[in-house]
């Protein structure tokens, strides 16, 4: 009867969480749950910080050897500010694999749009 009784309890404990054991004590991830384990990449972080950091000294370089034009540079840099900002945005908590996905397509883009208007040599922007 004793163990019975013991077992119904301690079996009820564990469920809801007022025992610790061994397998509920070490976890594969950090956080303690594996939604929050996709954020926690420092690595994503810091290479799209790289990306943009790179990006904004092309631009300065293109205009200061005359490849862009004044004009055509303040629009890059518009983007550029506007991708810091949407990067300050989803890096409050550390970058999901989607986020980084979109951050990287902007960065592509941008990188893309500095090479066109490096070639049209019209000094305007598109």
């Amino acid at each position: 009867m004793r163990k019975t009784i013991f077992a119904t309890a301690l079996s009820a404990m564990i469920a809801t969480g007022f025992v610790a054991t061994p397998a509920m004590a070490q976890s594969r991830y950090p956080a303690g749950n594996r939604a929050e384990a996709a954020y926690l990449t420092p690595g994503r972080n810091a290479e799209i910080r790289r990306d943009i950091w790179q990006l904004d000294n092309r631009i300065d370089r293109a205009q200061r050897n005359r490849a862009i034009s004044p004009r055509e540079a303040q629009g890059l840099r518009r983007d550029v500010q506007n991708l810091k900002a949407a990067y300050n945005r989803s890096a409050n908590r550390g970058l999901s694999a989607n986020e980084y996905r979109n951050l990287e397509r902007k960065v592509s883009q941008i990188q893309y749009r500095l090479q066109v208007d490096r070639r049209d040599r019209d000094g305007r922007r598109g």
